[in-house]
């Protein structure tokens, strides 16, 4: 497939390396110097550092026709605009948005984008489904058959118990994208702690997925 990845920062890092194992061939176009520095160096790939949304540099970019756009950047509306400008001038066949606010994800819909992603949305809506959270690990059905999303529950005898994500060495390719605990939705960072009784939203490409469980659920007396 062809596929535009359009700002973002680590989202934009997981699905590069993500895409880029699959073949498929990138455009990569981020707004900010350094961090598309990184992407560029990190990922071996051309980024055009420069606004995503203008259309001036969608142009240069050449992405008519495109299989797939990404807009990951951090304001709702430039999303929006960046999807409707892919689909109507540069006839982009499927536009996926990350939204920030959870209640834009039905109006982003509505205005045309193909596929809206909150995790907070995500997460609420699979939380009403009991039968998601039982047992260590079940799996979300997602837009790409390259990504897989796992709910894993750490338990308490875990290797991943009681220790912080910075001190947690995670395989490339393996991330985590939220943290249940009861009715709380944490969004993880270098500090968060996973306690016995979590439940983790691990991403991970499809091929890695039983990596992913495998490791979570490994014990301490092993």
């Amino acid at each position: 497939m062809k596929i535009v990845i359009a700002g973002g920062q680590s989202k934009a890092d997981f699905l590069i390396e993500m895409f880029k194992k699959e073949h498929h061939k990138l455009v990569v176009i981020n707004d900010s110097l350094s961090y598309g520095t990184y992407l560029a160096k990190k990922h071996k790939v051309d980024v055009i550092i420069n606004d995503p949304t203008s259309k001036f540099v969608l142009e240069e970019a050449q992405i008519e026709n495109f299989d797939v756009l990404v807009a990951l950047l951090p304001n709702d509306a430039d999303n929006l605009a960046l999807c409707q400008i892919a689909k109507s001038v540069f006839s982009v066949k499927k536009t996926v948005a990350s939204v920030s606010d959870p209640r834009n994800v039905q109006y982003f819909r509505m205005m045309g984008v193909d596929t809206a992603i909150s995790a907070t949305y995500m997460i609420s809506k699979y939380i009403e489904k009991a039968s998601v959270l039982e047992g260590i690990a079940r799996s979300i059905v997602t837009e790409f058959e390259a990504l897989a999303i796992t709910t894993i529950t750490i338990e308490k005898n875990s290797i991943m118990a009681d220790k912080s994500l910075a001190v947690i060495n995670l395989p490339s390719g393996i991330s985590i994208g939220a943290v249940m605990r009861e009715n709380d939705v944490i969004v993880p960072r270098g500090s968060t702690v996973l306690h016995p009784g979590d439940k983790v939203l691990v991403i991970s490409s499809s091929k890695q997925q039983q990596d992913a469980i495998d490791l979570f659920a490994q014990t301490k007396w092993l």
